[in-house]
């Protein structure tokens, strides 16, 4: 089925935000959040990670590995995956969001976009990057990783490989001040609402 004709059967869509670690994804999320705060067309969604929550970073649910596997077996996530040690997972409460008509922010991960866009059948990517040494010392100052373990994490980075139903791709450039990926990112999100359609 063509991108066009799935997208008329899912009157909202999901809206994966990709892009390697230190590229701002989380920030970018938070401050678009913020500027649609009150507008019941965008839902920004929360994932389920297997990390201690950190209100200074990513806005997550936490959860530890048993009751993750226990959601993921009665059916609790719309998408869930391992990445960096960590599970994450997308409640599947997302789908009648989007069945409802609204548009579904969430970070995912790239090697996931295959497996998302079998379970969204309107799905956008915007994908943030930024430049290669800039990753390595956004990492770094995270304080998550040392300089080795940042350039290791930056080789491990996956391609980005879109599968043909994606239904509308941006390229977020988000290495200058971020009031300039966060306009790129807005407009994106508001051209997929469904005024955008």
């Amino acid at each position: 089925m063509s991108p066009e004709l799935q997208s008329l059967q899912s009157p909202g869509a999901f809206v994966a935000v990709v892009g390697p670690s230190g590229a701002g994804k989380d920030t970018l999320i938070r401050l678009a959040a913020t500027h649609f705060a009150g507008d019941d067309g965008f839902h920004f969604a929360r994932r389920f990670v297997t990390r201690t929550a950190d209100p200074d970073a990513e806005d997550h649910a936490e959860i530890d590995e048993a009751e993750f596997e226990r959601r993921r077996e009665a059916e609790g996530f719309a998408l869930a995956w391992r990445a960096h040690g960590l599970y994450y997972g997308l409640d599947a409460g997302l789908l009648t969001r989007i069945g409802d008509g609204q548009t579904v922010i969430a970070n995912i991960s790239r090697r996931q976009i295959a497996d998302a866009a079998a379970v969204f059948p309107r799905l956008a990517v915007a994908h943030v990057t930024v430049p290669r040494q800039m990753l390595v010392e956004r990492i770094v100052r995270r304080g998550r990783d040392d300089r080795a373990g940042a350039l290791a994490r930056v080789e491990r980075e996956a391609p980005l490989d879109l599968p043909r139903t994606v239904w509308r791709v941006a390229e977020i450039d988000n290495s200058g001040p971020v009031e300039q990926g966060l306009s790129q990112f807005i407009g994106f999100l508001a051209h997929c609402g469904t005024s955008g359609v």
